[in-house]
């Protein structure tokens, strides 16, 4: 699914990348006792084969999803690096549509392929069941059970050190779903100051997005069975980092970057539904498409900091963010290196995140209430706070292999009840986030 899924993906790919390709990075004090975690693998004239699987479950038998990634990174002794990715995952289970709970049954079908406007549609998927025609008993959060997919991405990427201490990294990556292509390219170069204590670094990113939903396109705050406004839509994305790393000393080093992007074109879930109710009972009265704006703008500033003692690392960072949308966002994090012997570590980690409401997102509106430009009553644009805890651990069974892995767990809470809602709406959870599961292992192994 092109935007459930795609923001599933995205967040796999956050979990996948804090292992796997992501060589140790701890500053540590000369004369410090050697363990796995301090055995760099980006030493010049080495390649690396990192290769892990993830599994990642919601709660409620929602999405589940399994990926399998392989990385292979050459570093050459010049201090070239280069580097490729391929990932493939696989997603099933139950999606929620952006309705909201009833207390009577709820059916749900697509938009119309045919030229007769307010025609039920069919769905001529035959590999996933997203977007097709189902009911959802009394009482229950409004999800597509059947929905089915998957993706394959491939990324490329180059870094060549260049005279005066410059380095230029560019890369490439794609990524296939059903109904969802990517493309993107990306360049950065940074400069090293100060005898390699201080880094700056700027990059650009550019992405170019397709959606075909199964079902084509839907018009916006249309009805169920509605002709469609067509077949595929196009979004680009563009964003600009630039950041400063500082070594204050040998065991403590800190990050600082600043990130800016737009994005044009079809921001919109074309399988996200929203529930117009009855201004007296609270009942669902209509079930409308949503629509979002066609650009959001993206800021954010990101702060790290790492402290080495002895082999020991300390780990902590915050990001804050704020989007056109009116969505505002900060994220804390922390994590603990603790080596385990001389062959091992473990790192519990722990992340806290809290954002706003996107302007246009409400759970439902009353019938009898003028309709806004935009609207939506995805979980994820609502105002939500979540807390993730995680536990790595590693272990170097030889000098070149080493095995890896991650167990998180994410829980996301919500606003679930409106009293000044109508009629039975005050006593009906309206929060459709979601808590979940996620496990990562793999194994990389070092060539010299």
């Amino acid at each position: 699914m092109q935007l459930s899924g795609r923001g599933l993906t995205a967040t796999l790919g956050v979990l996948a990348g804090a292992l796997l390709g992501s060589p140790p990075a701890a500053a540590q004090s000369e004369g410090a006792a050697a363990n796995a975690y301090d055995r760099t693998a980006s030493e010049p004239g080495t390649m690396v084969a990192d290769t892990a699987v993830l599994i990642y479950q919601e709660d409620d038998d929602r999405v589940r999803a399994v990926e399998a990634a392989s990385t292979i990174t050459w570093n050459a002794p010049g201090g070239a690096v280069v580097s490729g990715r391929l990932t493939y995952d696989a997603l099933t289970g139950a999606t929620p549509n952006g309705g909201i709970r009833s207390r009577y049954a709820q059916s749900f079908y697509p938009p119309s392929k045919t030229a007769i406007g307010g025609g039920l549609g069919t769905n001529p998927d035959t590999q996933t069941g997203a977007s097709g025609r189902y009911t959802v008993p009394p009482g229950q959060l409004p999800v597509d059970k059947g929905f089915k997919d998957h993706r394959e991405a491939y990324d490329l990427g180059v870094t060549l050190p260049l005279a005066d201490g410059f380095k230029l990294s560019v890369g490439g990556a794609a990524s296939f779903e059903t109904d969802f292509t990517s493309w993107s390219t990306r360049a950065s170069l940074a400069k090293d100051l100060w005898n390699k204590n201080t880094t700056l670094s700027v990059g650009f990113n550019f992405e170019h997005d397709t959606v075909r939903p199964f079902t084509g396109i839907p018009r916006a705050q249309s009805f169920m069975g509605d002709q469609i406004a067509g077949r595929s839509r196009v979004k680009r994305v563009a964003s600009l980092v630039a950041g400063i790393t500082q070594i204050l000393s040998p065991d403590w080093l800190v990050q600082l970057n600043y990130s800016y992007g737009i994005s044009r074109g079809y921001h919109t879930d074309p399988y996200k539904l929203f529930t117009l109710v009855d201004g007296d009972t609270g009942d669902p009265f209509y079930t409308i498409y949503e629509e979002r704006p066609g650009v959001r703008r993206r800021s954010s500033i990101y702060g790290a900091t790492k402290f080495a003692l002895g082999s020991s690392v300390t780990d902590a960072s915050v990001r804050w963010y704020h989007d056109s949308w009116g969505i505002t966002a900060l994220t804390w994090s922390f994590s603990e290196h603790l080596p385990v012997g001389r062959a091992a570590y473990l790192e519990p980690g722990l992340r806290y995140y809290h954002q706003t409401a996107a302007r246009f997102f409400a759970p439902y509106l009353r019938v009898d209430e003028p309709t806004p430009r935009y609207l939506s009553a995805d979980s994820r644009l609502s105002r939500f706070r979540a807390w993730t805890v995680s536990l790595k651990a590693g272990a170097q069974l030889t000098p070149r292999l080493e095995i890896y892995g991650l167990v998180e767990r994410y829980v996301q809470r919500g606003l679930r009840f409106d009293r000044s809602a109508p009629g039975v709406l005050a006593r009906t959870d309206l929060f459709a986030g979601t808590r979940s599961t996620s496990v990562i292992s793999g194994l990389r192994y070092t060539w010299h």
